[in-house]
């Protein structure tokens, strides 16, 4: 029992010491990203539904996200999913139709494409579309956001 204690105090402590971050996803079409935790801050840019986020802290209702760009700003709690979804890094990427680099391409896709992470397996992630359940394919971990 002594040992369970000890190593989970291990593990919260490291996850805070290695700035553990939880990821989330945008969860209402077009969500003003704002400079503070209010409605009276600057709005920065605009977020479409599904984007994904990192989160970075919460103060109240408000939630401190930053996003593939590294850009950071607030947005109401209320406005998030809990629907993992991901983005494409570079500026093209394959699709593989199984968690293989030998595995046949079902596609390309581009810089800033958002997809619904459906699973995780090693370092690939299988996509799919936002509202859709059908699976597009896997692609490496390392040419995404939001893993």
């Amino acid at each position: 029992m002594r040992r369970v204690c000890c190593l989970t105090v291990v593990i919260v402590l490291g996850l805070a010491i290695d700035g553990w971050c939880a990821f989330g996803s945008i969860g209402k079409d077009q969500v003003n990203v704002r400079s503070g935790p209010g409605f009276k801050h600057q709005v920065l840019f605009l977020a479409p539904m599904g984007y994904p986020v990192e989160i970075v802290q919460k103060q109240q209702d408000w939630v401190q996200i930053r996003d593939w760009e590294k850009q950071t700003g607030w947005v109401k709690n209320s406005m998030l999913s809990s629907i993992r979804t991901t983005v494409i890094l570079p500026e093209r990427a394959n699709v593989r139709v199984n968690a293989s680099a030998g595995g046949d391409i079902v596609r390309q896709v581009e810089r800033g494409d958002i997809f619904k992470v459906i699973a995780v397996k090693k370092n690939w992630i299988r996509i799919g579309y936002y509202h859709d359940e059908e699976p597009v394919g896997w692609i490496r971990q390392d040419l995404v956001f939001g893993k």
